[in-house]
């Protein structure tokens, strides 16, 4: 992964914010695939890197989502306040993605991640967070793409390979590269174990359940 040398200077709270931002926008993304794909039998779980998976819809509870919003807002406002002073800045773009992912503007993140992905094409952050607009504009091809692009040069990235496999399987209908995903996380001896039981899941499950 490309490490992002910038001046970008964050206080502890905002540390603290911009992590917290970026797990909801985890949770964010796994709800909405799961609730595309919560056909009976067959719930499906998206993977994202430094997050866990869930069966839920986002929000966590009343208020909470709108609370994470108003964050989201007034990280966008600083941030594009700083982009202004230093416009070549890598990680405040990617923050400003991660920020907009948020507030579900997609095609704003989507603009952002290019950037990052222009100057630093191994930037593993931005192309998963290209893959996760690209899913979420429907556009599953080019998402599968995106996490391709990062097991191009960290072949073990296993969050990628889930990544890549479930579309290939329920969206692509490309199901024996899928499995071949899936295979590779079982025999990587670097896979968490939870993730090779995800994966093991999957290679059991029918990519045409009834409906």
């Amino acid at each position: 992964m490309t490490n992002n040398k910038s001046g970008l200077s964050l206080t502890g709270p905002q540390k603290t914010i911009v992590w917290l931002l970026g797990m909801a926008l985890v949770v964010i993304f796994i709800g909405s695939l799961v609730y595309r794909m919560n056909h009976p039998g067959n719930k499906v779980e998206f993977q994202q890197q430094g997050g866990s998976a869930s069966s839920g819809m986002p929000g966590g509870g009343p208020g909470g989502m709108d609370a994470m919003n108003e964050e989201s807002m007034k990280m966008v406002r600083e941030l594009m306040e700083r982009m202004g002073k230093e416009p070549d800045n890598m990680e405040i773009q990617l923050e400003l993605a991660n920020s907009f992912m948020m507030i579900r503007a997609y095609d704003r993140a989507k603009t952002f991640f290019e950037r990052v992905i222009k100057k630093e094409p191994e930037n593993v952050s931005a192309l998963m967070g290209l893959g996760m607009c690209y899913y979420q504009a429907e556009k599953f091809a080019e998402a599968a793409a995106s996490f391709d692009k990062i097991l191009a040069f960290e072949p073990n990235d296993s969050m990628a390979e889930f990544n890549t496999g479930i579309i290939k399987k329920y969206y692509l209908h490309d199901h024996e590269v899928a499995d071949k995903h899936f295979e590779n996380i079982i025999a990587n001896p670097n896979t968490p174990e939870d993730m090779k039981k995800r994966a093991e899941e999957e290679l059991k499950k029918d990519p045409h359940p009834e409906q």
